[in-house]
């Protein structure tokens, strides 16, 4: 392979069927296997050339993690183009001078920065309707690339001033990737969740190409909120994760305060007392309660973007799970050093991957040299000199040694490194572990926001540098309490001698949630007295007893009870940034079993109208679990046998059935949603009998949850006979959604009546609302079907039958029509989607 571009027709070749993107974006799991990328990125990459889009074109890529972020990566790559990706939160303005910058031809977004790249002024693709859109485009061959054309322009976050821009090679990236599947335990047997962002070179290599080379599958989440997180993780039984440290520690804290809550601290001590001298398998039998709240195929976390506490990874290993440490840099593509599973120094970052060579500077700068090494800045050939010598050794600005066996161990950033006025050297991180460790600084971490305190060296003018520290927490004596605290651990150099609660609801972070010190630095010194506490939003006394919504917000925002008040708000009043707001709604549904999807939930949003959200999802019963015993072989088998029996012959009894273009499902894969009318009481049975038996073997029926199943026996009766499940005509139907999703998922055809009530002869009624949201998110063929009535059954004149037999005789005749199969592309609106569906049913 010399291209970034060679290794999907690879990987379609050796994994074909294997699922390699997995994502349940709605009611429905949608997964791309490696064959069906092969198939897609280069109709994909034809779609985006026919707009004009060309080999060395720029193209800003600006989303959230979903597989349709890497089909469009792919896809412009195979085209040629040079991809620029942008942090999903990075703001307009910085995301413009970018753009502008290198002179980009078009963005490529998702639906969360649609609207914040109109200001781009480029041609905008949103990549989850791109697979869609390019349908029926033929396939684009690989453009002619060498493995020293660009690939990407990756820009640093900018922490000392103006960022720049990384330009790596296909060649860069491919040897990264290369050289990380040797030294990974990866494989097509592990399932990775994709956790930091993709413009992030530490996931692109871990959680990207490396997947794509070695046959594994990707989970993407919907949502970074904690329930979402630890339900996709037990739901798609999750083995590796990447992510920093901080996150690392989080997940511990998590684990421990689960088991302090039930009461079993002691327990969980001593079983880890067992576990240090256990092999791997038994640990995990220890904590099968913990393994399955994870899915119990948890096994490895690799882990990059700061030092980790060798404490934590024994602690991880202690249950089981080894915690590999990396090292890197964006201009590295990123690897450099990893650890191994079977060779695994806590503390170190790991010897050099293969092909790579470490070396210390006099200074104790980390140096490093190979194939993955970065070409430079994106025009601004004064900042690559500074970083790249001659012998094209890149200066990381890390500071490290090397031991005896080659392993790599971190001091530091160069750059954040303080140096006293006596000429002392203090390294912030010594101290940010000891404040980490801090037991009332661990109470209000977590995975979303790991970092709440930070130190720098801080020099006014006129004065020393001195060694300052920086808090989110808002309560000031528990600030200096906790400082008084952490100075008796420390040397006197390296002890606080200042410190500021950050007036900002968080700290300016990098997509690896490092603290940008600098920008932190230059706020403080334009602050002026920078010792001052923020007003929490609230000032009358607590006079009252908070509600149980209440203490969690005060537990997450971190405030005093006297700051929560119902005309409060969460993001200006009590500082909850998007992050702690979906931190809050991860503690809701933990504590109190209220599921609030975290869009409802906007900045000005008041304590008493989360509280009114909180009641409303507590009010509502929700069930769990799919209804899954009508789906098992046995009733499956049973209920056939009785339609061919019972069903079949009744129906043949009251009815003539003709059924006509049956042809149209020749060649059609499975699943498909079946949509018919709905005018008789015994359509379903007409139906039934008129779709092949090839198709009923897998096929569910969705019945109306107040009518069908309203009635126990109904219900269990039609289950049987039908594979029914309860869908709502209205109302709250998120429910039957998820049962609809999951058949699907299982591959099992529905048959779903969108008018949503039956009309005995007609006319047909205006379809649901909803029936196009369902055929949309749905992700699958809709066949339209009618029931053409030459004459109804007297068993359908249940309230005139004697003067419907003298009139019109005992048996009806119907035909059943199929119609073509209709394919809703993603986004298309779903009042868009219900009316093309109800038009073609009545054309029929």
């Amino acid at each position: 392979m010399e291209t970034l571009n060679d290794i999907l027709e690879e990987s379609a070749q050796r994994f074909g069927g294997k699922e390699a993107f997995i994502i349940r974006p709605g009611f429905r799991t949608r997964a791309w296997s490696y064959r069906d990328l092969n198939d897609v990125v280069p109709r994909v990459a034809r779609y985006l050339g026919d707009t004009g889009l060309k080999k060395g074109d720029r193209v800003v890529i600006w989303g959230v993690n979903r597989p349709e972020y890497g089909i469009a990566f792919l896809a412009a790559l195979r085209l040629g183009a040079v991809l620029v990706p942008l942090d999903v939160n990075s703001m307009p303005d910085f995301a413009q001078k970018i753009a502008q910058r290198t002179r980009a031809s078009a963005a490529i977004v998702s639906a969360q920065t649609l609207a914040r790249a109109q200001a781009l002024g480029l041609p905008l693709h949103e990549m989850e309707r791109l697979p869609d859109l390019a349908r029926q485009c033929p396939p684009l061959g690989k453009a002619d690339l060498t493995g020293d054309d660009l690939a990407e322009v990756v820009f640093t976050s900018g922490t000392t001033g103006e960022p720049k821009g990384a330009m790596l090679s296909h060649g860069n990236v491919l040897s990264n990737a290369i050289a990380a599947t040797q030294i990974f335990p990866i494989g097509p047997q592990q399932r990775l969740l994709s956790f930091l962002p993709l413009s992030h070179m530490f996931e692109q290599l871990g959680g990207f190409f490396t997947v794509l080379l070695s046959g594994a599958s990707v989970i993407y989440p919907t949502s970074r909120q904690p329930a979402v997180v630890r339900r996709t993780f037990k739901e798609r039984k999750v083995s590796m994760v990447l992510i920093t440290p901080a996150v690392v520690k989080s997940l511990m804290l998590a684990i421990e305060r689960s088991a302090e809550a039930q009461g079993k601290k002691a327990l969980f001590e001593k079983l880890r007392r067992v576990a240090r001298h256990s092999p791997v398998w038994f640990r995990r039998v220890l904590f099968f309660s913990v393994h399955s709240q994870f899915g119990g195929r948890f096994r490895y976390i690799v882990s990059g973007g700061a030092a980790l506490d060798p404490a934590l990874g024994e602690s991880w290993r202690e249950l089981g799970v080894d915690v590999i440490q990396g090292y890197g840099t964006t201009e590295c593509s990123p690897g450099l050093t990893f650890n191994r599973v079977e060779l695994n120094r806590l503390g170190s970052v790991g010897t050099p991957l293969p092909g790579v060579e470490i070396k210390i500077a006099e200074d104790g700068e980390v140096l490093a040299h190979g194939p993955n090494v970065f070409k430079g800045y994106w025009e601004n050939e004064e900042a690559t000199r500074a970083v790249l010598d001659r012998d094209g050794w890149y200066h990381t600005g890390d500071l490290g040694r090397l031991d005896e066996d080659g392993f790599l161990w971190l001091h530091g950033r160069k750059k954040d490194m303080i140096v006293l006025a006596d000429g002392t050297k203090v390294y912030p991180e010594d101290i940010e572990n000891t404040l980490a460790a801090d037991p009332r600084i661990e109470a209000v971490a977590t995975p979303l926001r790991p970092e709440v305190a930070t130190i720098v060296g801080l020099q006014r003018p006129g004065e020393d540098i001195q060694v300052h520290g920086v808090f989110l927490l808002k309560d000031r004596e528990l600030v200096a309490a906790i400082v008084r605290d952490t100075n008796t651990k420390l040397s006197g150099s390296q002890q606080i001698r200042g410190w500021t609660i950050w007036p900002e609801e968080e700290f300016p972070t990098t997509p690896t949630q490092k603290v940008k010190k600098r920008l932190v630095v230059e706020q403080l010194l334009n602050m002026g007295r920078v010792d001052q506490a923020l007003a929490t939003g609230g000032t009358r006394a607590a006079t009252r007893e908070l509600s149980e919504v209440e203490k969690l917000i005060a537990e997450v925002a971190t405030v005093p009870a006297a700051a929560i008040h119902p005309g409060a708000t969460l993001s200006a009043d009590l500082g909850l940034d998007s992050l702690g707001r979906v931190d809050l709604l991860g503690a809701i549904e933990e504590e109190l079993g209220a599921y609030i999807d975290d869009a409802a939930v906007e900045p000005n949003a008041t304590v008493a109208e989360l509280e009114q959200m909180v009641a409303a999802a507590r009010d509502v019963k929700r069930d769990t679990g799919i209804y899954g015993w009508p789906l098992s072989p046995l009733v499956r088998s049973f209920g056939l046998l009785l339609q061919q029996t019972l069903i079949y012959p009744l129906v043949h009894v009251f009815y003539k059935v003709k059924v006509t273009g049956k042809e149209k499902l020749l060649g059609l894969r499975g699943p498909v949603m079946f949509a018919p009318n709905h005018c008789l009481h015994w359509d379903n049975g007409i139906i039934l009998m008129a779709i092949p038996l090839s198709w009923r073997w897998k096929l569910a029926v969705a019945a109306a949850a107040d009518d069908v199943f309203g009635n126990k026996l109904n219900g269990f009766a039609s289950s049987i006979l039908a594979n029914a499940f309860p869908l709502a005509r209205e109302g709250a139907i998120r429910r039957s959604l998820e049962l609809l999703g999951a058949r699907l998922d299982r591959q099992f055809s529905v048959l779903i009546y969108p008018e949503g009530k039956l009309t005995i002869g007609g006319p047909m009624q205006p379809f649901k609302s909803g029936t196009g949201l369902i055929a949309v998110e749905g992700a699958t063929p809709v066949v339209p079907m009618k029931l053409k009535i030459g004459k109804v059954s007297v068993l359908d004149h249940l309230d005139r039958k004697w003067e419907a037999y003298r009139s019109n005789g005992w048996r009806g005749d119907v035909e059943v029509v199929f119609g073509d199969p209709i394919y809703f592309p993603a986004g298309t609106p779903a009042g868009e989607a219900t009316a093309k569906l109800q038009a073609a049913v009545a054309a029929l």
